[in-house]
């Protein structure tokens, strides 16, 4: 299974270093540095939705959470 697992990504990772050659008309140097370009972009996308889905499940925990109650009065 791991076999399959790592062709199945060695295949992809080959059907992308392709896409990007063709677009970079063979230049090796500008289409690796299209694809790191592109690979930080997505890194930096997916670490802002993360950070709104944080900000988005801390707003509700804390709205969800109950007051703490107070007990006995300042005068005691």
């Amino acid at each position: 299974m791991v076999c399959a697992v790592a062709a199945a990504r060695a295949d992809a990772v080959d059907v992308l270093v392709e896409q990007y050659l063709e677009t970079s008309s063979g230049n090796a140097v500008a289409a690796l540095r299209q694809a790191l370009s592109d690979a930080l972009q997505d890194a930096v996308e997916c670490r802002q939705k993360l950070e709104a889905a944080e900000r988005a499940a801390s707003r509700g925990f804390t709205r969800q959470m109950p007051m703490p109650r107070m007990t006995g009065t300042a005068s005691q």
